[in-house]
């Protein structure tokens, strides 16, 4: 019988939820935006746009969130190889995991500082440069 333990462990999620970033971001990137701009006129462009970013920034605000509440953190033991290298049998447990494991100071540079650039970054578009954008384009287009 197949094991489960992958639906029960933070990791899978983590690296779920980091795929999940990853993916959205490059598709929005390099792919949806370039595409939509050179596709569709300004206005439909414009519109097509001023949907897509807030539930775009609200996802890129919330996945950060998850990566720090599944965050592995370490295995605290393993079992050696014959060779003397590190195994993956018999892992007991993980060290510092979850957002408390984030907040050690060994994962600060590594993990923390990342992710809550992540954040705050996309927080950051969210809250305040999504909204002034849309308040520009709707502006320019009265003008013109």
């Amino acid at each position: 019988m197949p094991s489960t333990a992958s639906l029960t462990s933070p990791t899978s999620y983590h690296l779920l939820t980091y795929g999940t970033l990853l993916g959205s971001n490059l598709f929005q990137t390099f792919l949806n935006g370039p595409v939509s701009y050179t596709a569709l006129p300004r206005p439909q462009f414009s519109t097509l746009q001023q949907a897509i970013f807030p539930p775009y920034f609200t996802l890129q605000s919330l996945l950060p969130l998850v990566l720090a509440l599944t965050w592995p953190g370490d295995s605290h033991h393993t079992t050696s190889t014959p060779l003397g290298l590190r195994g993956s049998g018999d892992v007991t447990g993980r060290l510092n995991a979850g957002y408390a494991g984030l907040l050690a100071r060994e994962n600060l540079w590594d993990a923390l500082v990342p992710i809550a650039m992540m954040f705050g970054t996309s927080l950051l578009n969210l809250a305040v440069l999504g909204p002034a954008t849309t308040r520009v384009m709707r502006r320019r287009k009265h003008q013109g």
